[in-house]
């Protein structure tokens, strides 16, 4: 028989644990830098592919998981700059470059202005999810600082295990 995958709801949907089907034959092509269990392998490449960068781009998880860090680094003190750079630090664990905070800076500019003039994209980005989005938050700052949070973890030193 298939084994289907059933979503929880509520606050079983965000526990931390993660269950598998295992099969002897079919490797679990849902999961990205899998091994192949037919043979021994003694060290995976590293998966950085567009159908990788699809996924946690715009899978319903990965969308929610930004706009939770939007909010949480919304709700910390200092300006703009200084969000960015502990967002940063927060998911890899060391501080951006000039040039990488400089760049993050800039689109979030272009985000805040784009979601301000278009208060509908803003509302369907963070409708995205079960979770509710912090009411006390002006959506069209909390969807831009969800896309700079989707660019941070989606950076390959975020995803990849060196």
């Amino acid at each position: 028989g298939q084994i289907q995958f059933t979503q929880d709801h509520g606050e079983a949907l965000y526990r931390r644990s993660l269950y598998i089907f295992w099969r002897r034959i079919v490797a679990p092509t849902m999961f990205f830098d899998v091994a192949n269990r037919q043979n021994c392998t003694v060290k995976t490449g590293r998966t950085n592919t567009p159908l990788h960068a699809l996924i946690t781009l715009n899978d319903i998880t990965f969308v929610e998981a930004a706009r939770a860090l939007a909010q949480r680094t919304l709700l910390a003190p200092g300006d703009d700059a200084a969000r960015i750079a502990v967002m940063f630090r927060r998911c890899t664990a060391r501080q951006p470059s000039e040039n990488e905070g400089r760049v993050l800076l800039d689109r979030l500019h272009t985000l805040r202005e784009t979601y301000r003039q278009c208060a509908d994209a803003a509302q369907k980005l963070l409708s995205v999810g079960e979770s509710k989005p912090d009411a006390s938050l002006p959506p069209a700052e909390l969807a831009a600082w969800t896309g700079i949070a989707s660019i941070v973890l989606n950076l390959d030193e975020t995803l990849s295990s060196e």
